[in-house]
C-alpha cells in the first residue's frame, strides 16, 4: 500500500494519505526506512537517516532521489529541502541546474505542483530535473506551444539519448493522444534514440483506437504496423482487410496469437475477454474502423460477423457508442445508429448508457440527446 500511496498521493480506498500513514506508523506496521520517514514528513527521522547513510559507499543515490520526489508529492517542503541538499551533494550538476533555473525553493515548489508521473518499469528512476523537463514538454504539447517544446529539446539534448528511451516514448504517446503531429515531427527531427531502438510503445494502438490514423505514417518511421486484421482495418485499408477473409466471407485469421488484441494480455484483462477468441478480433477491427471513419471497412466487417453491440471500449467494457459519446463523435455515432446499435447498453464501471456518458462525463447535452433524436427520426420513416 505504501508504494501506491507514494506514487499517487492517495490510498486505493481514496483515503487521505497522511492520516492513514500516521495510523499505520503508530501501530508499528511500517518500516523505519527513508521511504516511510519521507512519506510521514518526519523531518528529524529523515535527517538522522541521511546522516547515517553518508557512511555507505554508494550513498543510496536512487533511494534519495525517490525520497525527494516523494516528499514533493506529499507536499512536505521542509523535508524535500533537506533531501534536495543531499541530492545535490550526490549530483553537483543538479545544483547548478536548479540554481540557474528557479533556485532551490522554486524548484521544490514546482515539483510539489507538478509531481513526477513518468518513467517505465524498464527504465531506471526518473531524476528530479528530468521531472521538470518532462512536465514542461508535456505542458507545451497540451498548450500547442511548439516553440517552447523545441526550446526544451534543444536545451536538454540528453533527453533524446538512449538512457531516456522511456521518456521519449512517453512524449510520443502523449503527442498521439493530443493529435499533435507537429510535435511528433519535431521530436523525430531531434534524432531520438527510440528511432533506432524501437522500444515497446502503445503509440500505434492509441492512434487507431482514438481515431487518429492519420498519424500512422509518422509513427511507422519507428514502429512497423503489425500485419493483422485490426491494424488492417484501422490503418491499411479495405483491400488489406479483405485479405483476412475467404471467398465465402469467413475469417481466415490463422493463429489468434498473431492478432491484436489476442496478443495483448493487459487489454484482454481490461475488457474481460479472457481467453481471447476470433470474435474479439473482429470486434476490435470494427471498432478501429469506426473510430477512424473507415465506414466502408466497418460495413464490410459487419457483413462478415463483427458485432455492432460489442462491449469493446478503450479501457473497460462499454460500447463503441460510449466512446463516441465521450468524444462528441457525431459522424460515427450516426453510422452506429443507422446500423442498429443497442443504445441501452451500459458500461461495466458506472452502469451508464452512452447517453449518460455524454451528459454526466462529457457535459455535452447535445450529444446526450443525439442518439434519441436520431432514433426517433429513423423510426418515423418506418411505414
Amino acid at each position: 500500500m505504501l508504494l501506491r500511496i507514494r506514487r499517487y498521493g492517495k490510498t486505493q480506498f481514496g483515503l487521505a494519505p497522511n492520516g492513514v500513514l500516521q495510523l499505520l506508523s503508530r501501530k508499528g506496521a511500517l518500516p523505519r526506512n527513508l521511504d516511510t520517514l519521507t512519506a510521514l514528513g518526519d523531518y528529524d527521522g529523515v535527517r538522522d537517516y541521511l546522516d547515517a547513510s553518508r557512511a555507505r559507499p554508494s550513498g543510496g543515490t536512487d533511494a534519495v532521489t525517490q525520497a525527494f520526489l516523494s516528499a514533493c508529492r506529499f507536499g512536505h517542503r521542509a523535508v524535500a529541502a533537506l533531501i534536495l541538499d543531499r541530492c545535490i551533494e550526490l549530483d553537483p550538476a543538479l545544483g547548478l541546474r536548479v540554481e540557474k533555473w528557479r533556485g532551490r525553493s522554486g524548484f521544490i515548489d514546482y515539483l510539489v505542483e507538478h509531481p513526477q508521473k513518468y518513467g517505465s518499469p524498464w527504465q531506471s528512476i526518473v531524476s528530479p530535473w528530468q521531472t521538470v523537463v518532462m512536465s514542461e514538454l508535456l505542458t507545451a504539447i497540451n498548450e500547442d506551444n511548439l516553440q517552447e517544446f523545441t526550446t526544451w529539446l534543444q536545451r536538454e539534448p540528453d533527453l533524446v539519448g538512449e538512457s531516456n528511451l522511456a521518456l521519449q516514448v512517453e512524449l510520443m504517446e502523449h503527442a498521439v493522444l493530443k493529435t499533435a503531429g507537429p510535435f511528433i515531427t519535431r521530436l523525430l527531427e531531434s534524432a531520438p534514440a527510440l528511432a533506432l531502438r524501437h522500444p515497446p510503445s502503445s503509440a500505434l494502438v492509441f492512434a487507431l483506437e482514438y481515431g487518429k490514423a492519420h498519424l500512422i505514417p509518422m509513427l511507422t518511421r519507428i514502429w512497423p504496423l503489425p500485419d493483422d486484421l485490426c491494424h488492417a482495418a484501422g490503418g491499411r485499408g479495405l483491400r488489406a482487410s479483405q485479405g483476412w477473409f475467404d471467398d465465402a466471407g469467413s475469417p481466415r485469421l490463422g493463429s489468434l496469437a498473431q492478432h491484436y488484441p489476442a496478443n495483448d494480455s493487459s487489454v484482454l484483462r481490461n475488457l474481460h475477454w479472457t481467453p481471447a477468441n476470433g470474435q474479439h478480433i473482429l470486434d476490435v477491427a470494427l471498432a478501429w474502423a469506426c473510430m477512424n471513419r473507415h465506414f466502408e471497412i466497418a460495413s464490410f466487417l459487419l457483413e462478415r460477423g463483427a458485432n455492432i453491440n460489442t462491449n469493446w471500449s478503450t479501457h473497460e467494457p462499454a460500447s463503441i457508442l460510449h466512446e463516441c459519446a465521450i468524444r462528441a463523435n457525431y459522424e460515427v455515432a450516426q453510422f452506429l445508429i443507422d446500423h442498429g446499435i443497442d443504445m441501452t447498453v451500459r458500461d461495466y464501471r458506472w452502469n451508464a448508457t452512452a447517453e449518460g456518458w455524454a451528459y454526466h462525463a462529457a457535459k455535452d447535452k447535445n450529444m446526450a440527446e443525439f442518439p434519441g433524436v436520431r432514433r426517433e427520426r429513423a423510426e418515423s420513416k418506418v411505414p
